[in-house]
């Protein structure tokens, strides 16, 4: 049975828009985040993210709802957890970002793979195209890459994203929703690909 969950960071796993909209309350009032997921939503705001992304405030986002309690139920379940996040390379950054992640929830990522700023994510995803693995966005263009690839897609809704619809991305509220559906399929069909066939 293949046991692999890919996983966007920001807006999935980690409370990044929170955390966010207190930096900007704090170093630049008055500004505002329309949607985190698109970076052409004003130049001054775009930098504004970069350089959030490379501040020491990065290294400490809470949990997005459930997903320390779910992940964890998942790695105990014998899942293989993957995370990507697009965050940029800066390798203190980086080096904090995977301490968050490691201090919220220990040894329940196999790894985190870190690309560089609002880089789109098929590159990454195309080493798992056909191995059973389902995916976790929140950004409809990545989530549409990996419905494409034939991966099961599922997208964490936020205020930002709930409007859309595509063939192949489930939209989903919680981490818990995605445990239920998973162990259905597995009950059911014992794999992604026997599930897809029915």
């Amino acid at each position: 049975m293949h046991k692999i969950i890919l996983t966007d960071i920001d807006g999935v796993v980690l409370d990044w828009q929170t955390h966010f909209n207190d930096y900007l309350d704090k170093y630049y009032p008055g500004q505002e985040l329309f949607d985190p997921t698109v970076f052409a939503q004003g130049e001054e705001t775009g930098k504004i993210i970069r350089e959030f992304n490379n501040t020491a405030w990065i290294g400490f986002l809470k949990p997005w709802k459930d997903s320390v309690e779910v992940l964890t139920e998942f790695k105990e379940n014998g899942w293989h957890i993957f995370g990507c996040t697009s965050m940029g390379t800066d390798q203190y950054a980086n080096s904090l970002r995977k301490k968050n992640i490691e201090n919220l929830m220990p040894d329940v990522f196999a790894r985190v793979d870190i690309i560089p700023f609002m880089e789109p994510k098929g590159h990454w995803l195309s080493q798992w195209r056909g191995s059973g693995a389902i995916w976790v966005e929140d950004k409809w263009s990545n989530a549409i890459l990996g419905a494409d690839m034939g991966i099961r897609t599922f997208l964490m809704k936020q205020s930002y994203n709930s409007n859309h619809d595509y063939k192949g991305v489930e939209k989903i509220d919680n981490w818990r929703q995605i445990y239920n559906k998973v162990t259905q399929w597995n009950t059911k069909y014992g794999t992604f690909q026997e599930y897809m066939m029915n």
